[in-house]
């Protein structure tokens, strides 16, 4: 009987020890607040997959669009060329229909006296 005396007392603070173990998360009764806190945590996490997603569609048309716009860029300047061509042309050949209109006049008009005609 000694030795269940003496061995009692120490099984009985294991026991209560053993009792004590339970974690804080299983005894923890989630409230509106926790629950909130979580379902603002999903959320987040979601947001964060759509806007990545939203960012990379946004590159993608950025990069779309620039080289669209190089594109018309290009085209607009090759116009301008042709342009300015048939312009430069025209204004040559007015200049040269003045010219030959001067010479006409000035071959039309009688050599003032005492000047030698050329």
């Amino acid at each position: 009987m000694t030795f269940i005396s003496r061995c009692l007392p120490g099984c009985l603070l294991l026991l209560a020890l053993a009792g004590c173990h339970d974690k804080d998360e299983d005894r923890r009764v989630d409230g509106p607040a926790e629950r909130a806190g979580r379902e603002l945590d999903q959320a987040a996490r979601k947001a964060e997959v759509h806007l990545d997603k939203a960012n990379e569609e946004l590159k993608v048309a950025a990069a779309r669009t620039g080289r669209e716009l190089d594109q018309f860029a290009g085209k607009a300047g090759e116009r301008l060329d042709k342009a300015a061509d048939v312009v430069g042309r025209k204004l040559e050949r007015a200049g040269e229909k003045i010219q030959a209109n001067a010479r006409e006049a000035r071959e039309d008009e009688p050599a003032p006296k005492g000047e030698r005609a050329k």
